[in-house]
Formats: C-alpha cells, structure tokens, sequence
C-alpha cells in the first residue's frame, strides 16, 4: 500500500505520471463499487470516468495515510446513487439498471452479477465492499453510514443467503 500513498502524492504535486498506475491498482474496487449500484457496464465506465475526474480534483482533500480504496469507493458509491437516483426520476422502468448475462457466455464477472443479483442493495453492497475491495467492516461502516453491528449483520445475513441459493446458478 505503501506505493500507492507515493504515487498520491505524486498526484498532488501535479505529476500525472504515474496516474496509469494508480489507476490499474483501484479500477477493481470502484468498478465493483459502482455497478453494485447501477448495474449497467457503460453506465458504469461514464461514472468510473467521473470518479477519478473528482478525485483529482480533489485530492487536497485526501489526507495522507487514508484507505486509498475506501476514499474512491466512496467517492465512486455516491457518484452511483446520484446517477441512479437521477435516472430512476427520468426513466420509469428499471429495465435499463439490470444486466442480463447470455446464457452461451460463462465467464467470472458474468457469474458475478448472477451471485450479486440474488442480494438485495444494503447486502450487494457490503458484500461487495467487503470480498472484492477488501475493505475492513470498520471501513465500511462510513461507506454505508451504518452502525458495525448491522454491517456484520448485514454480511452474516448474505453469506447466508448466497451458500443456500448459489447451488441454484452455477
């Protein structure tokens, strides 16, 4: 971790030299971030895009030693729900928020969307946060301004449910 806060700080000085790097280090974590929220892959780029725009743009703000991980997601998860929010007000169905992996491709991010769709928001979420950004639940907890307790809840309950219905899928 150490060499991302480096390139940070490179990043604040203005020296985008290394930004393809620090960008290859977290696109996992805010991908899995947004379409958690949105689940729809271009929907998903554009606000990939956006988030690290805003981080740049306010990367004073970031203060050294934070998660680098947990501050994008962050930024990334609220930059989802405005959008989401702002199209559910514009298109009446959510037809356009749903993937529907074809059934002839069987690859792992397909597989993925299939397990996460059988959560419900609050559980995809913290799933997500949890096992693909490895973020600690005490990190999650401002992610999703929920008290630890109801995070643990919240993961125990999903596991839960996946280890029961996941025979279903695969």
């Amino acid at each position: 971790m150490d060499n991302i806060h480096l390139i940070i700080r490179e990043l604040k000085q203005k020296n985008y030299q290394s930004f393809d790097t620090f960008y290859n280090l977290t696109k996992n974590q805010v991908f899995y971030a947004i379409i958690s929220v949105v689940k729809d892959n271009d929907l998903a780029q554009d606000i990939m895009q956006d988030t690290y725009v805003k981080f740049l743009e306010k990367i004073d703000q970031y203060k050294d030693g934070a998660n680098p991980y947990a501050y994008l997601s962050t930024i990334a998860r609220n930059l989802a729900i405005n959008t989401y929010n702002q199209r559910k007000r514009e298109v009446y169905s959510e037809e356009i928020f749903e993937t529907i992996p074809s059934p002839e491709e069987n690859n792992d991010e397909e597989d993925i969307f299939k397990i996460l769709d059988l959560l419900d928001p609050d559980e995809r979420e913290v799933v997500t946060l949890h096992i693909i950004n490895n973020l600690k639940f005490r990190e999650i907890v401002p992610i999703v301004d929920k008290p630890l307790g109801t995070v643990l809840w919240i993961y125990n309950k999903a596991i839960k449910k996946l280890k029961e219905k996941v025979g279903d899928i695969l």
